[in-house]
C-alpha cells in the first residue's frame, strides 16, 4: 500500500542519515587504535634502546629496532590503506545502491503521487456520479410515488367503470327483455289483426255470396210471378 511504502522510505532515509557518519567513526576508532599501537611501539623502541643494565644500547641495535618498528608501521599502514580502499569501495557501492534505491523510491513516489492524483480524480468523479445517481434515484422514487397514485386512481376508475358496465349490462338486458316482450306483444296483436282481417274478409265474402244468392232467388221469384201474371192475363 502507498502509506506502507512511505513509512518504509522514511525509515530507509533515517537509516541512511544515521549511517552516514559510520565510516568516520570507524576511521576514528582505527586512528585511535593506531595511536595506541604507536605508543606501544615507541615504548618497545625505548626498551629496546636500553640494555638490561639500564645503559644505552649500541646504535646498530637501536637502528635495527627502529627499522623493524618502521617496517611494522609501514605494513600496518599498508593494511590500513587496503582496508580504507576496501571500505571506500564498499561505501561507493553502497552509495550507488542507495542512489539507485533513492532514484527508484523517487520514481515510485512520483508514480504513486500520479496514481494518487488519478485515484483522487476518479474518486471525485465517482462521488459526482454517486450524487447524480442519488438524484436520479430520488427522482425515480418521486415518479414512482406519482405513478402509484395514478395507478390507484386508475384502478378506482376502472372499478367504477366495471360497476357501471355491469349496471349497463343489467339495464341493457332488462331493456332488451322489455323490447323483446314489446315486439312479441306487437307480433301477437299483428297476428290477431291479421286473423281478424282474414275473418272479416271471409265474413264479407260469405255476406256477398249470401247477397248474391238472395238476389238471384229474388230475381227468379219475380220472374216467376211475372210469368204467372202473364199467363193469368193470357187465360183471360
Amino acid at each position: 500500500m502507498a502509506w506502507q511504502d512511505d513509512i518504509r522510505t522514511a525509515l530507509l532515509a533515517r537509516d541512511a542519515r544515521e549511517k552516514h557518519h559510520a565510516p568516520l567513526i570507524a576511521h576514528y576508532h582505527r586512528l585511535a587504535q593506531h595511536t595506541v599501537n604507536l605508543k606501544d611501539r615507541n615504548s618497545a623502541l625505548l626498551h629496546a634502546g636500553r640494555t638490561p643494565s639500564g645503559t644505552a644500547a649500541p646504535p646498530d641495535a637501536l637502528r635495527a629496532a627502529l627499522v623493524t618498528s618502521l617496517e611494522q608501521q609501514l605494513a600496518q599502514a599498508r593494511a590500513d590503506l587496503s582496508e580504507q580502499y576496501r571500505v571506500q569501495s564498499t561505501n561507493a557501492q553502497r552509495l550507488l545502491a542507495l542512489t539507485d534505491s533513492l532514484r527508484d523510491q523517487e520514481d515510485r513516489g512520483r508514480d504513486e503521487r500520479d496514481e494518487l492524483r488519478r485515484l483522487r480524480t476518479e474518486v471525485d468523479g465517482l462521488r459526482e456520479r454517486a450524487k447524480w445517481h442519488k438524484e436520479i434515484v430520488q427522482e425515480k422514487e418521486r415518479q414512482l410515488v406519482i405513478l402509484q397514485d395514478e395507478h390507484q386512481s386508475l384502478e378506482l376508475e376502472l372499478s367504477q367503470l366495471e360497476l357501471q358496465n355491469d349496471n349497463l349490462k343489467t339495464d341493457n338486458a332488462a331493456l332488451l327483455q322489455r323490447w323483446l316482450e314489446s315486439k312479441a306483444h306487437e307480433a301477437d296483436r299483428m297476428n290477431e289483426a291479421n286473423a281478424f282481417l282474414e275473418e272479416a274478409k271471409r265474413l264479407k265474402a260469405e255476406v256477398a255470396a249470401a247477397q248474391a244468392a238472395a238476389a238471384t232467388a229474388t230475381g227468379e221469384s219475380a220472374k216467376g210471378k211475372e210469368r204467372a201474371l202473364e199467363e193469368a192475363l193470357a187465360g183471360e
